[in-house]
């Protein structure tokens, strides 16, 4: 029996190492390559549409392939699923370094169709394997997503301006490689580091247990609490991708200089690691999972008030929305988890959390820079995203277990 406890023990560890490995690239391959894209579309000669279809086609991948995802858990096992995702994404990673558009066009979609993997099956084998640590292990593995996204992205410049400073050339190729290729493909070794714990074989697959009828038989799309947590992580994406596309412009059009703006930018972006480090260490000691699911709304739609109010603190706005949309992505993650009774339950609402969840977000920046273009003011704009957010906050209340932390 000791020797089995230990063998367990063992084996979770390995998953959550490969798990929190998987983390670290489902944001980095995404947020990386828009500091190069200037060096690509001059590079290749593309147009802002084209430009533009690169940074979408992820997000629409997100949306088309979590349904998919979650599909796929009633027939192959979720380890198995998970590791063709993240085969997906360095596949992609790595196609995308051949220096053509099309490649570019054909990785994002292969790493899109990864990322929405991980994004729907990570939720589900945390509740599978971790169902006493949820919103803890959430925390972290969000961290880590963090993480990745901030040095793929903060590396992509300088990797692309050594690799054109020293000329590389690969032995079947006469030409240098491209410095943006060149940073593409360093980027695609962070995908190694899962794999290589995968490929060790210190995983052991998980025995599936047979559906009951009533597993079988459980659509989320009837359910009436898989609707609440789809709505909370749904106005996450929203307001999240929105403010991030346009805060920016509204900074500049409140008298604030580019470089402050960027740099606004950036404070928002490192606010959103804060909260992992608060929920992973204290959240015993924080309050109820409702009470923290209204401080985190409440303190987004103050952030968003504040930027229509009080733009002279808008970096105080900043970091506070940063805090407090991250905050409700970490307990909106970890509802999945609480308000489903099984694995496959957890897959079928992150798929569905997912699918509209980032339709809204591709959708979100369009409506609000058309309403822009018609007001030529940000009142309205950012009076329609308070409303939503105040919609929110409720959404937050009924999605949220009842039980204290």
């Amino acid at each position: 029996m000791k020797r089995l406890k230990r063998l367990t023990q063992h084996n979770a560890a390995y998953l959550l190492l490969f798990i929190f490995l998987v983390a670290l690239s489902l944001r980095g391959p995404v947020t990386g390559l828009p500091p190069l894209l200037d060096r690509i579309s001059m590079d290749l000669a593309l147009s802002s549409l084209q430009v533009g279809l690169l940074t979408s086609l992820p997000l629409l991948a997100f949306a088309f392939f979590a349904p998919v995802t979650s599909w796929l858990t009633r027939y192959f096992r979720i380890e198995s699923i998970m590791v063709a995702g993240v085969g997906c994404i360095a596949f992609g990673m790595l196609i995308r370094t051949s220096g053509s558009a099309s490649g570019l066009y054909i990785g994002a979609i292969f790493i899109g169709a990864g990322i929405a993997i991980g994004n729907v099956l990570l939720p589900s084998l945390l509740k599978r394997e971790f169902p006493e640590h949820l919103i803890q292990l959430t925390a972290v593995y969000v961290l880590m997503m963090s993480m990745g996204g901030f040095l793929m992205a903060s590396l992509a410049v300088p990797l692309s301006q050594f690799a054109e400073h020293t000329p590389l050339t690969l032995p079947f190729a006469d030409t240098p490689v491209r410095g943006w290729s060149f940073a593409l493909a360093c980027q695609a070794l962070f995908i190694l580091l899962p794999l290589a714990v995968w490929l060790s074989g210190k995983i052991r697959p998980h025995q599936e247990q047979q559906p009951s009828h009533a597993t079988a038989t459980f659509s989320v799309w009837r359910s009436v609490t898989a609707w609440q947590v789809t709505g909370f992580l749904a106005v996450n994406s929203l307001l999240n991708y929105t403010v991030v596309a346009w805060v920016p412009a509204i900074l500049l059009n409140s008298g604030y200089l580019d470089s402050t703006a960027g740099l606004y930018l950036g404070y928002l972006q490192l606010a959103g690691a804060l909260p992992s480090l608060l929920l992973a260490p204290f959240i015993q000691r924080l309050g109820s999972h409702r009470r923290l699911c209204v401080w985190a709304t409440g303190l987004t739609t103050l952030s968003l008030s504040g930027f229509l109010l009080a733009p002279s603190l808008s970096v105080l706005w900043c970091v506070s929305f940063g805090f407090g949309t991250s905050m409700s992505f970490i307990l909106g993650l970890s509802f999945v988890g609480m308000r489903t009774h099984s694995p496959k339950h957890a897959a079928a609402l992150s798929g569905m959390a997912q699918l509209i969840g980032y339709t809204l977000a591709a959708i979100g920046p369009v409506v609000i820079g058309t309403l822009y273009d018609w007001q030529q003011s940000w009142q309205v704009p950012l009076s329609l995203l308070i409303g939503i957010s105040a919609i929110w906050i409720v959404l937050g209340w009924f999605a949220s277990p009842k039980s204290a932390s």
